[in-house]
């Protein structure tokens, strides 16, 4: 078990930087209880490339879907992105992958 985190990688450890965050920002959480949370996940998930969002809210099936719909349609691509409230990108995005997430 350990009380300090080693943040010198190329590649800091994501489990690590969010527990230091944790730990300064709430005075009654334990060095000891972090060690234990970073013990659970590293076991269970350990190895994995795993995905952290920006915090953006994602399109949900639905809304991809209704993008989609009006891009097939004869909208110009100022209407779709103004009625969906979406960037140019999203919209090139959404229509290549037929309106999926992953292009199914």
């Amino acid at each position: 078990m350990r009380d300090t985190f080693d943040f010198s990688e190329m590649e800091p450890d994501i489990v690590a930087l969010v527990l230091q965050k944790v730990i300064a920002l709430a005075p009654g959480f334990s060095a000891a209880l972090a060690a234990q949370i970073e013990r659970e996940v590293k076991e269970q998930h350990g190895g994995k490339r795993l995905f952290v969002p920006k915090g953006k809210r994602r399109m949900t099936p639905q809304e991809r879907g209704a993008v989609y719909e009006d891009g097939l349609t004869g909208m110009s691509t100022d209407e779709v992105t103004q009625k969906h409230n979406i960037h140019r990108a999203t919209l090139y995005r959404v229509m290549k992958s037929g309106g999926g997430r992953f292009g199914g």
